[in-house]
C-alpha cells in the first residue's frame, strides 16, 4: 500500500520547528510493517493545503496531514481536507463536551468559539480521542478504499494518538506488507558497516537494507515482504556475527541502555566527571527513565582547581601535561574511583572548539578514560566537527568505551 504523508505549517519551513513528526511516524510504521512512501511540506495557507491532499489522494492508499486542527485563523486543514472530499462539517456534541471538560480540569479559559472551531467534524469521519489535548484527530474515508487522516501537531499529542488510535484502523484496512530487523552499531564508521551488509544481503533474496546514522553509532534497518521472512532472519544473523560486539543487543534502543543493562546485570554504579563536554553524558544517562539504578551523579569540572579541589588532579600533573591529556583524564578518574560507591567511571576532557586548539593539540582532540573498578584506561580521540558534533561525539565514545570495559572485564 502507499502511505503518504502531508506537514504543514510554514514554522516548519522557515527554521522555527524542527519536524520530528516525521521521523516518528516513519520508524514506527517501519516497525509495524508499513513504508511511508512519500512526505511533502507545504505552508499554512487553504490553497497550499489543498493542492497536497488533492495530488497525494492521486497516489497515495492513506493520506495522513499532520497540524492545522487548532482554533486559530491559520488552522484550516479540517475544513481544506472536508472541501476536497466533498463534505460538509457538523458540530460534534460528544467532541465539545469532550473539549469543554478538558480545559475546565486544567482552568483553562478559551473563547466559546474556540472550542466549538475544534469540535467540527466532516461527515463520515472517526473520531480519534485525544487525551493530551483539544483538537482530536479525524479519520476520513475517501472513496475507493483510500482514507485521509488528520492529526495534530504537538508531538505530546500526535505520537499516543498515532499508536493507540491510529495504529488499529491502519491494521483493519490494510494488513502489513513488510517484516523488519534492526541492528544498531557502535564505533564503526557507516561505509565500513555498509560494506559489511550490503555483502550479506546480496545473498539474501527480498531482504533490503538502509543505514541511519547518528554519532558513534549506526542503525542497520533490514525489511522484507512476508514471503522473505527466512531470508530475512539468516540475513540478521550474519550481520550480527560478522560485526561481533560492536553490534547491540537485539531490541537495544541505543549505547545508553546498553550500558545500563550490563551495570543493572551487576548491580554496579556509575559516576562521570566531564569536562569539553559540559555535562552532556550526564545527560544522555539520564534521558531514560530508571538511570538511578545504576547512576550516582556527574561532575562537570571546567576549571582547573575544580578538578583539583573535587577529583583530586594533581597541580603538577595539570601543570606539566595541562588539562587536555591522558593523565589528567586518568587522574579525573582515579578521583571518581577512589568514592567507595561508585564502580564504574568515565572521564572526558576535551578541545571542543571552535576557539582554544593548537598544533599540538587541536580542535577536536579528547582523552576519555573509563574504568571498571581496578580496570582503568585512556583512550586519545581526534574527532572532525564542529563544537557540538565533538561534544556529541565525544559522550557516544565514552558509552562505547565503557561498554566494552563491561564485556572484557565482568
Amino acid at each position: 500500500m502507499n502511505i503518504h504523508l502531508i506537514c504543514t505549517g510554514t514554522e516548519l519551513l522557515n527554521g522555527g520547528t524542527l519536524n520530528t513528526n516525521l521521523a516518528f511516524i516513519g520508524e514506527v510504521l517501519r516497525r509495524d510493517g508499513y513504508a511511508l512512501r512519500r512526505e511533502v511540506c507545504v505552508p499554512d495557507g487553504a490553497a497550499a493545503i489543498g493542492a497536497a491532499v488533492r495530488e497525494e489522494l492521486q497516489h497515495a492508499d492513506l493520506v495522513i496531514t499532520i497540524g492545522g486542527l487548532g482554533p486559530t485563523s491559520d488552522d484550516l486543514t479540517r475544513d481544506v481536507v472536508a472541501d476536497v472530499l466533498g463534505v460538509k462539517l457538523h458540530l460534534d456534541a460528544t467532541v465539545l463536551a469532550t473539549i469543554e471538560a478538558y480545559l475546565r480540569k486544567r482552568g483553562a479559559r478559551v473563547t466559546p468559539q474556540s472550542a466549538r472551531v475544534q469540535a467540527m467534524v466532516p461527515a463520515g469521519a472517526t473520531v480519534l480521542p485525544n487525551p493530551n489535548g483539544t483538537a482530536p484527530g479525524l479519520w476520513c474515508p475517501a472513496g475507493a478504499g483510500r482514507a485521509v487522516v488528520m492529526l495534530p501537531g504537538p508531538p505530546v499529542e500526535l505520537k499516543p494518538m498515532f499508536v493507540d488510535a491510529v495504529l488499529p484502523l491502519l491494521r483493519q484496512g490494510w494488513p502489513p506488507e513488510l517484516c523488519s530487523a534492526s541492528i544498531r552499531v557502535c564505533g564503526v564508521p557507516e561505509p565500513t558497516v555498509a560494506d559489511a551488509v550490503d555483502r550479506i544481503v546480496a545473498a539474501c533474496p527480498g531482504v533490503t537494507p538502509a543505514y541511519c546514522a547518528r554519532p558513534g553509532l549506526v542503525e542497520v534497518h533490514l525489511t522484507a515482504p512476508p514471503v522473505a521472512i527466512a531470508s530475512l532472519a539468516d540475513a540478521e544473523r550474519q550481520v550480527r556475527n560478522e560485526l561481533g560486539e560492536a553490534a547491540l543487543p537485539p531490541g537495544c534502543s541505543g549505547m545508553v541502555e546498553a550500558v545500563g543493562n550490563l551495570l543493572r546485570e551487576r548491580r554496579w554504579s556509575l559516576a562521570t566527571a566531564e569536562s569539553c563536554t559540559g555535562g552532556a553524558l550526564g545527560a544522555l544517562l539520564t534521558d531514560r527513565p530508571g538511570a538511578s539504578d545504576f547512576f550516582r551523579g556527574a561532575l562537570v569540572t571546567y576549571a582547573n582547581e575544580w578538578k583539583t579541589a573535587l577529583l583530586s588532579v594533581r597541580p603538577e600533573t595539570l601543570a606539566q601535561h595541562g588539562a587536555v591529556s591522558a593523565a589528567t583524564a586518568a587522574e579525573m578518574l582515579d578521583g571518581l574511583l577512589s568514592r567507595p560507591d561508585v564502580d564504574a567511571a568515565i572521564a572526558i576532557t576535551g578541545i571542543a572548539g571552535p576557539d582554544g586548539g593548537s598544533a599540538e593539540k587541536p580542535v577536536g582532540l579528547v582523552f576519555i578514560g573509563t574504568g571498571v573498578r581496578e580496570h582503568r584506561r585512556v583512550q586519545r580521540h581526534l574527532f572532525p566537527g564542529s563544537r557540538e558534533t565533538v561534544r556529541q561525539r565525544a559522550a557516544a565514545a565514552a558509552l562505547n568505551q565503557l561498554r566494552f570495559d563491561l564485556l572484557h572485564y565482568p
